[in-house]
């Protein structure tokens, strides 16, 4: 097996120790008893009898349906295993996206199954032994969002779901009744009872078809957790800022603009009457501010002794929103004055973090974190290790250089305690090592190298909008995740950002719906007990309005004998999810060099397995099936991915913050990172018009221009290309460009009036600029991050900035997509 795929002993089966992790959860297992209901009298039993005639009927369909599931591929996944020749078809690698292929499954099971931009799946036909996983040669990895705003919502029940009393499974619409009163779980096959209330139908008084029920009809469920299955009420949501007011962050400037974007969204921050807020900042000294609503103006407490932290008043210092209001606006107002004439250098962001711990020690909270300057006082004091000479990028830089933020950041998880990080620096930060608060935290790295907020316009607008889409976005609290999956399945890695308790379970003090998670998974033995497995994600969380909800994605796919439908099954988008994981946490523990070799030598036993297991290996074409088509252009893509490269002219800051963004970020934005997509938009101009924008239930919905191939014969002069690399846009305008372009969407009136480089693209009152700006809103759709849009001209210096983007073509460094599938041809074939 590729070294990818060896299990590591860190995250194998190993947990770090962890302070008890307190959940407003169950005192019992939610659904996993029956419960006495006025339908389980036995004058009923004759309603059961009739009901169970229709039962029995539908069960035996749906038996029928599972076994003939997999029985034959369709025609799409029939053409997806046609073989091909590769460097015949070189010039069609990719226009669109690889669409997630349909796993083998009945048409009414599938439109039973949870919707794909939920949960991938690297194989979306399962293979039934260890054996044939390895025989293949390519990795079993699940990606998922558990708090996804999914375009079928779950729907939302009275009830409790019954559960499995073995491995508490919630019953979903892939389980099966052995008889009237037992159904089989489909993750651990135990026999349960059907509870009593789960055949009772109010309406009528009698009892039900069980297939009628919106848990056997639905695989996307929420429901709202009853007051007796919680072991005290949910807390009110706790908002603690935390910021920077050294010499360094006054010049940065950044506290008035984050001043200024809190008091405009202070009436939209998530929550309820009970909402609470409070505020600490810190230079050689950690300040807190007495808020109490007795008050006439706000108080500051300054603790100078870093080395031992004490908290005044926790019923001062953290207060109600609506209570406070006044005296919380009058303090934002104050503080990017106050802090005008500091001379104080130093940085006490350790002891701040400890304060902010101990202060939100009994009641759980989300702490909004800035910092501009490596720590330099008390306790999380760094040193620069940064070395621009030094080519060996692996674990010393990229691993945190001291204990003290990870262990911290798992002490602020138990408390239910997420940290998001602003980062604002001129200078080395130490990323990877202050990065572990919101990676252990379910938080979020927000990055702004070089930052000032009179000199680079772009990142002033970029932490605008992020923070009001911090302040503002949906979040739910306290969340508990599982992960249930099929008997003979087992986790063997994780990627993402909370705490991993058990195997099983993953600790989320704040959850957003960009959240994605990711396995990497093992078969143990063979799954062959079942023709289909199913994995099911059960969120335990506190919504912002104090309700303690849980919500269920049941995922099911089957389960194949034959490499044909392992081959037709392959999900290249998830597969290069979950490479881009892989190579990240490899670089991490090891380092860049090893993580290269790692991928070719992914992708070469691939090719090379396939032509063994599929192929007469004497051939000398290099034939691929349809459906890897595209995995030898990820891979180079990867490959030169700056984040991957060693000769890169990156900060160590930068290629941090970048990894973790390929680690965390939605699948759809990875791909973007690793290879961007390409647009021709003055032709585009020329053939829409702002007609083409359309008002759809109050949201703005814009027809794209097509794809165009990454490479630089595909650019002319004449025209204006953008491409999208999921962080940052660019506009690369050609010198010959036509005027209207130039006047309608830029502004200016001849090409050399032009600057070289443009940060913001100018707003105009056109049709033309209408629609370019409506086509960059659709981009940047929810996304996480904002992606700023620069402009660059075809002979200006930043002109090999948009050019290396174009991932098919040739580098100083690297191999185009042409003669890196003759380097491939001869590792394979020989």
């Amino acid at each position: 097996m590729p070294g990818f795929f060896r299990p590591t002993k860190h995250l194998k089966r190993k947990v770090h120790p962890v302070p008890s992790v307190h959940h407003s959860g169950s005192n019992g297992a939610i659904g996993s008893q029956s419960h006495p209901y006025p339908g389980q009298s036995s004058q009923n039993k004759s309603s059961w009898t009739e009901a169970s005639r229709s039962s029995a009927a539908q069960e035996t369909l749906r038996m029928e349906q599972l076994q003939e599931s997999t029985a034959n591929l369709d025609l799409q996944q029939v053409s997806s295993v046609c073989p091909i020749n590769l460097l015949q078809q070189r010039n069609v690698p990719r226009v669109e996206p690889a669409a997630a292929p349909e796993p083998g499954l009945s048409t009414h099971l599938r439109k039973l199954n949870c919707c794909s931009d939920v949960f991938q799946c690297t194989l979306v036909n399962i293979p039934h032994t260890l054996a044939m996983l390895k025989q293949v040669k390519l990795p079993l990895g699940l990606i998922f969002q558990p708090f996804k705003d999914s375009r079928e919502p779950p729907l939302l029940i009275t009830d409790v779901p019954p559960r499995c009393t073995t491995c508490q499974t919630y019953i979903n619409p892939f389980i099966t009744f052995i008889d009237q009163q037992h159904w089989k779980c489909n993750a651990c096959f135990s026999l349960n009872d059907v509870p009593g209330n789960f055949l009772y139908d109010p309406m009528t008084g009698s009892n039900c078809n069980p297939h009628s029920r919106p848990e056997l009809q639905h695989a996307a469920l929420e429901f709202m957790v009853p007051l007796e299955y919680q072991a005290r009420r949910p807390r009110p949501v706790t908002y603690l800022f935390v910021f920077d007011v050294s010499y360094n962050a006054v010049e940065t400037g950044y506290l008035g603009i984050v001043c200024k974007t809190l008091l405009e969204n202070i009436d939209r921050l998530p929550g309820d009457s009970q909402t609470r807020i409070g505020f600490i900042t810190f230079d050689s000294t950690v300040n807190f501010y007495h808020l109490h609503s007795s008050l006439t103006r706000p108080r500051m407490m300054v603790v100078a002794d870093v080395d031992d932290i004490f908290i005044p008043s926790e019923d001062k210092l953290l207060v109600n929103l609506r209570q406070s209001r006044q005296l919380v606006v009058s303090l934002l107002e104050e503080f990017p004055v106050a802090f005008r004439e500091t001379q104080k250098r130093q940085c006490a962001f350790g002891p701040a973090l400890q304060a902010a711990q101990k202060l939100l020690k009994y009641c759980g909270g989300r702490v909004s974190a800035f910092l501009t300057q490596l720590p330099n006082v008390g306790c999380g004091s760094l040193q620069p290790r940064e070395d621009p000479g030094d080519s060996t990028l692996g674990a010393k830089h990229f691993a945190p250089a001291i204990d003290f933020y990870k262990v911290l950041a798992l002490e602020l998880c138990g408390q239910q305690t997420g940290v998001d990080l602003f980062l604002l620096s001129q200078r080395y930060t130490d990323l990877a090592s202050v990065a572990c608060l919101p990676r252990y935290t379910c938080g979020y790295v927000y990055y702004y190298p070089a930052f000032h907020h009179i000199h680079s316009s772009a990142l002033v607008e970029k932490l605008q909008l992020e923070f009001q889409r911090h302040l503002t976005r949906s979040i739910g609290y306290e969340g508990l995740l599982r992960i249930r999956y099929t008997q003979g399945l087992m986790l063997d890695t994780y990627y993402g950002n909370s705490f991993l308790q058990t195997t099983q379970m993953l600790s989320l003090p704040c959850v957003c719906p960009q959240a994605e998670f990711a396995f990497l998974m093992m078969i143990d033995g063979a799954v062959t007990e079942s023709s289909f497995v199913v994995f099911q994600s059960s969120l335990l969380y506190t919504s912002c309005q104090g309700e303690r909800r849980v919500r269920i994605y049941t995922y099911c796919l089957p389960v194949v004998s034959s490499l044909s439908e392992v081959y037709a099954g392959v999900n290249i988008a998830a597969m290069v999810g979950i490479l881009s994981k892989m190579a990240v946490d490899r670089s991490v523990r090891l380092c860049l060099a090893y993580t290269r070799d790692e991928l070719m030598r992914v992708l070469i036993d691939a090719l090379v397995a396939y032509r063994v297991s599929m192929c007469s290996p004497k051939r000398s074409t290099f034939t691929i099936p349809r459906s890897l088509q595209q995995l030898p252009l990820y891979v180079l893509a990867l490959l030169k991915q700056p984040a991957f490269q060693t000769d890169a002219a990156m900060s160590l800051d930068e290629r941090v913050f970048t990894m973790s963004q390929l680690m965390i970020q939605p699948l759809t934005l990875v791909l973007r990172m690793v290879y961007p997509d390409l647009y021709k938009i003055d032709d585009y101009l020329n053939s829409e018009s702002a007609d083409n924008i359309s008002l759809e239930r109050g949201k703005e919905t814009v027809k794209r221009p097509a794809l165009v191939q990454l490479m630089a014969e595909n650019l002319t002069l004449q025209g204006a290309f953008l491409i999208d690399c999921g962080n940052v846009l660019y506009i690369w305008v050609g010198r010959h460009c036509s005027t209207s372009f130039l006047d309608g969407v830029l502004g200016v009136t001849s090409y050399t009036s032009l600057p070289g480089t443009l940060t913001l693209l100018p707003i105009l009152q056109n049709p033309a600029s209408k629609l370019i700006q409506a086509l960059l809103g659709s981009l940047r759709k929810e996304r996480l991050y904002h992606a700023p849009c620069f402009i660059i001209k075809d002979d200006s210096t930043s002109r090999s900035v948009f050019i290396k983007r174009l991932v098919d073509d040739r580098t100083e460094t690297a191999m185009s997509y042409y003669e890196f599938l003759l380097h491939l041809k001869e590792r394979v074939c020989k």
